[in-house]
């Protein structure tokens, strides 16, 4: 994980327009968020093979109310790239059976926090240029 400064940390808005500045430039909700935290996903390999996954990562947290409601309020953290590298055979510790399957279905990453190569820093600086350009001048830092 390598953390990227950014002029996007410590804005604080609704989570309505967050979540739709964020989605118009292609980062997603991951669907783990916590009710006072989560984080917005773009992937930077998508030309890739998929066995490698680099990824930027914004996190926000909530100021007010839950992530995910209309009333919330979030504040924007410091964004940071992250890579993990995906087991390509199965998984010794997945669970069996047809509950936990329907459940655990994923192998665990090999290695959760691979090594980020240049490539990946350089396309997030891109994207998070971007990103910042469509947040100017409609969010307030606190």
């Amino acid at each position: 994980m390598i953390q990227v400064s950014s002029s996007l940390e410590n804005l604080e808005g609704s989570f309505v327009e967050i979540d739709r500045l964020m989605n118009e430039t292609g980062f997603i909700l991951g669907g783990g968020y916590e009710y006072d935290h989560g984080y917005y996903d773009k992937p930077l390999d998508w030309e890739e093979n998929k066995e490698h996954r680099a990824y930027l990562r914004v996190p926000v947290t909530a100021v007010e109310g839950s992530i995910g409601t209309r009333k919330a309020t979030l504040r924007i953290g410091r964004p940071f790239v992250l890579k993990h590298q995906y087991q390509t055979k199965s998984d010794d510790h997945a669970g069996v059976g047809l509950v936990s399957g329907s459940f655990n279905q994923f192998a665990e990453p090999a290695d959760k926090d691979d090594q980020v190569e240049q490539k990946w820093l350089e396309r997030a600086q891109s994207e998070l240029r971007q990103l910042e350009g469509q947040f100017q001048g409609k969010m307030q830092k606190r």
